[in-house]
């Protein structure tokens, strides 16, 4: 990795960590909601979680470095943060709902990779060539090591998502999924995780595609395709919820199909 690249994310998180710090001394709660950055992307997605006091679990299929899982938790500490101090309000009805929410139970975060970068694909597009967006599981370890040391618990799932959705059914057993995050470019890619986490999915899990307009939003390519089909044979119901970045689009899950 170039060092130039790793620089420029250090200056980035510690940018980031000192407005953080400032906004939050501010007593500026409401955090980045109106950037069109990944940042923003979260804050929103953990916003509707937190709004709606939605339980589920943190699930990102192509982890690469780690970047967007540690956004995606640091943002939701952000919120379990707000949580806690609500618990404690002086006013009474707020402090009943932060008490009763069923966030106060345990948050899982997974994340799956082959970490051997992009697989031997045949879609044609030179941005994602086999062996692109390489990085090591260890990479990963030693940075959320390093971001988190306050209980935070995540799973790491090495290999192709064939076989770790398998460990990471297991995992899910009894959850559901508030959040999925699917970065993994390829249709074939994204088609497979979008199988493994349908039966985690309830009314209000957002789905995040980081890619969603690559391929030239070609609807017949990556993970466009890979939803369209499976949203005519899922058992829910999608709408689209924010664009974000430059090709990211969100979804929600918003009902159930008739039997």
């Amino acid at each position: 990795m170039p060092l130039s690249y790793n620089i420029f994310m250090l200056i980035d998180r510690l940018l980031s960590k000192i407005t953080r710090s400032i906004l939050e001394r501010l007593n500026v709660n409401r955090g980045p909601l109106n950037l069109n950055s990944r940042r923003g992307a979260f804050h929103k997605c953990w916003g509707h979680v937190f709004t709606n006091h939605l339980h589920g679990d943190y699930v990102e299929f192509g982890v690469y470095r780690g970047d967007s899982l540690i956004e995606s938790i640091e943002a939701f500490l952000e919120f379990k943060k707000w949580l806690l101090e609500e618990a404690v309000s002086p006013e009474q009805w707020r402090a009943k709902q932060a008490q009763s929410s069923p966030l106060n139970d345990k948050i899982m975060f997974h994340g799956l990779d082959t970490f051997q970068g992009i697989p031997a694909n045949d879609e044609h597009n030179f941005t994602f060539s086999e062996g692109d967006f390489y990085a090591a599981k260890s990479v990963v370890e030693n940075r959320l090591k390093k971001h988190f040391t306050n209980g935070i618990t995540t799973h790491l799932y090495e290999g192709s998502f064939e076989s770790t959705g398998v460990s990471l059914k297991k995992t899910l057993f009894n959850r559901k999924i508030s959040i999925a995050n699917i970065d993994c470019d390829l249709e074939s890619s994204a088609m497979c995780a979008l199988n493994i986490i349908e039966e985690f999915l309830q009314i209000g899990s957002i789905i995040m595609f980081d890619d969603y307009n690559a391929f030239s939003a070609n609807n017949n390519k990556g993970e466009r395709a890979a939803f369209s089909k499976f949203r005519e044979k899922s058992r829910f119901v999608y709408e689209p919820y924010f664009p974000y970045q430059y090709v990211g689009q969100a979804f929600l899950t918003v009902e159930a199909k008739p039997d």
